[in-house]
C-alpha cells in the first residue's frame, strides 16, 4: 500500500468506527439499562430499540450510495454524519423509552457505511483494497471490541445518555476529518452512460450470497448479545465487571486474524478461512447451548466467536467492492450494507420474540441456523482474483499547468485500451489508474503521455 492509500483508509476507518460505535457500544448494557426504565419497557419495545437502527439503516443505505454515486461520496458521508450527530442528541435528552427508540432510528438513517466503502474502493488499487478492506474489518472489530470494554465502565461512571453525548462529539470531530482530511478524487472515465439496474443488482446471484452473509453475521451477533450479558450475569459477574471477560478475548482474537489474513491474500487460501470461519460461529452457537456454565467456558466460546467474527468481518467488504461495477459501486455497497441493517433489526426483533416465547436456547439454535444457510451458499462461491492497479505520483508542478492540458493528459490515460478509470488527486499529486479484468499495466504507453519529468514514481 502506498502512503497515499494508508492516509485514505485510517481517514475512513476512523469515521467507520464512529458509525459502528454507535451500535455496539450499547449492546452490553442497553438490554439491562432498558428493562430498568418501568412496566412499559416490554421485552418487544426493548427488541425494537436494538433493532430501530438498523431498519432505518436498511431504509437508506440504498438510497444514499445512489446520491454518492451522481453527487460525490464526502457530501453524502457529512449529510449523513449531521443527521447520526442529531440522533445521538436524541437519545441524550430522551426521559422516555419511546425517545430512545426514535433517537436510534435517526442514528441509523445516517446511513453512509455503503458511502464510506464506495469511497474507499475509489481511493484504492484492487490489491491493496483487500488490505485496506481488512483494516477496515479490523476496525469494526476494534470498535466493538473497545465498545463491549468500555461501556460497562462508562455506563457506571457516565451514565447511559452520557455516552450518547460522547458520540456527539465524536461525530463533529468525523466530519471535520471528511473536510479537511479524505482526498477528494477527479474522475477521468469513458463517456458511458450511467444507469442504475436497482432490481438487476440486488437479485444478482453472486451479490444475494455476499449479501445474506453480512445478514446472518449482524442478524446472529445481536441475536446473541441479547442473552450473553444476562448469561455473565448469572454466572456471577455484574454488568461492571464484564470487561474482565471482554478484553482478554477480543484482544487475543485480534492477534489470532492476523495470519489468517496474510495468508489468505499471499497463499490463495481466503476461501478454506472463510468457510471455516463460517463453521466456527455456528459451533459457537452449540458450545452457548452445552457449556456456559463459567467463567472460564463463556471465554473460550467468545474467544472462538470474535476470532470468526472479526475475520468475516474484514473480508466481506473487500469481496463485494472488488465484484462492484466501478459506476455502480454506491448501490452495489448500498444494497449489501441494507443487507446488514435489515439484520441488525430482523436480530433485534426475532431475539426479542423468541426470548418471550421459548427458552435461553432458542436463541443460539435460531442463530445457528441463520449461519448454516450461509455455509451452504457460500460452498460452491467463486472468489475473485485481483487486478494489478497503479498509484502514480506526480510532482505537484504539474498541476500548475491550465486546465485545458491537464485534462488533454488525462482524458488520453483514460483512452488507453487497458485503463478502466483513472482517478486524479490534485491535492496530493496522485494518480491512480485502475485496470480492466484480465488487462496489463503499459507503463511505456502512461509515462510517454504524462512525460517522464513530471512522474515520481
Amino acid at each position: 500500500m502506498t502512503s497515499f492509500e494508508i492516509k485514505s483508509t485510517l481517514g475512513i476507518a476512523f469515521i467507520y468506527m464512529l458509525r459502528m460505535l454507535g451500535l455496539f457500544i450499547v449492546l452490553p448494557i442497553m438490554s439491562i439499562y432498558l428493562s430498568e426504565l418501568g412496566a412499559g419497557a416490554s421485552t418487544f419495545l426493548i427488541g425494537l430499540t436494538f433493532g430501530i437502527y438498523g431498519l432505518t439503516q436498511a431504509l437508506f443505505q440504498i438510497p444514499f450510495g445512489i446520491l454518492s454515486d451522481r453527487f460525490g461520496r464526502k457530501k453524502i458521508i457529512i449529510i449523513g454524519l449531521c443527521i447520526f450527530l442529531i440522533g445521538s442528541l436524541v437519545i441524550f435528552f430522551s426521559e422516555s423509552l419511546i425517545m430512545i427508540t426514535l433517537g436510534r432510528a435517526l442514528q441509523g438513517a445516517g446511513a453512509i457505511s455503503a458511502v464510506l466503502l464506495a469511497l474507499l474502493a475509489d481511493l484504492t488499487t484492487d490489491k491493496a483494497r483487500t488490505k485496506s478492506m481488512a483494516i477496515i474489518g479490523a476496525s469494526i472489530g476494534l470498535t466493538f471490541g473497545i465498545s463491549i470494554v468500555l461501556s460497562p465502565i462508562l455506563n457506571t461512571y457516565l451514565g447511559f445518555q452520557n455516552i450518547f453525548m460522547l458520540i456527539a462529539i465524536l461525530s463533529l470531530i468525523a466530519i471535520a476529518v471528511v473536510i479537511y482530511y479524505i482526498p477528494n478524487p477527479i474522475r477521468y472515465s469513458r463517456n458511458e452512460k450511467i444507469d442504475y439496474p436497482i432490481k438487476k443488482i440486488i437479485f444478482d446471484k453472486v451479490f444475494l450470497k455476499l449479501d445474506y452473509g453480512i445478514f446472518a453475521l449482524h442478524a446472529s451477533q445481536i441475536i446473541m448479545f441479547m442473552m450473553i450479558p444476562l448469561m455473565l450475569n448469572k454466572i456471577g459477574y455484574p454488568i461492571k465487571y464484564h470487561w474482565q471477560i471482554y478484553l482478554p478475548v477480543f484482544f487475543l482474537s485480534m492477534l489470532a486474524i492476523i495470519p489468517m489474513i496474510i495468508l489468505s491474500s499471499k497463499k490463495k487460501m481466503l476461501r478454506s478461512f472463510f468457510l471455516l470461519n463460517i463453521f466456527l460461529l455456528i459451533f459457537v452457537q452449540y458450545l452457548f447451548i452445552s457449556w456456559s456454565d463459567s467463567k472460564q467456558s463463556v471465554m473460550i466460546t467468545l474467544l472462538i466467536y470474535f476470532i470468526a467474527f472479526n475475520f468475516l468481518e474484514a473480508t466481506l467488504p473487500s469481496l463485494i467492492s472488488r465484484l462492484s461495477p466501478k459506476n455502480l459501486k454506491g448501490l452495489v455497497l448500498g444494497a449489501y450494507n441494507t443487507s446488514q441493517s435489515l439484520g441488525i433489526f430482523v436480530g433485534g426483533i426475532l431475539g426479542g420474540f423468541i426470548a418471550t416465547q421459548f427458552n435461553d436456547q432458542a436463541i443460539f439454535i435460531l442463530s445457528a441456523a441463520l449461519l448454516a444457510g450461509w455455509l451452504v451458499l457460500m460452498i460452491r462461491f467463486i472468489f475473485p482474483s485481483s487486478k494489478n492497479d497503479m498509484v502514480i505520483k506526480i510532482k505537484p508542478e504539474f498541476f500548475n499547468q491550465s486546465d485545458k492540458s491537464k485534462n488533454a493528459v488525462f482524458n488520453k490515460i483514460q483512452s488507453l485500451d487497458f485503463v478502466d478509470e483513472a482517478l486524479i488527486f490534485p491535492n496530493e499529486s496522485y494518480i491512480i489508474i485502475k485496470l480492466k479484468h484480465n488487462a496489463n499495466f503499459d507503463n511505456n504507453k502512461v509515462m510517454k503521455i504524462l512525460g517522464e519529468k513530471n512522474a515520481i514514481s
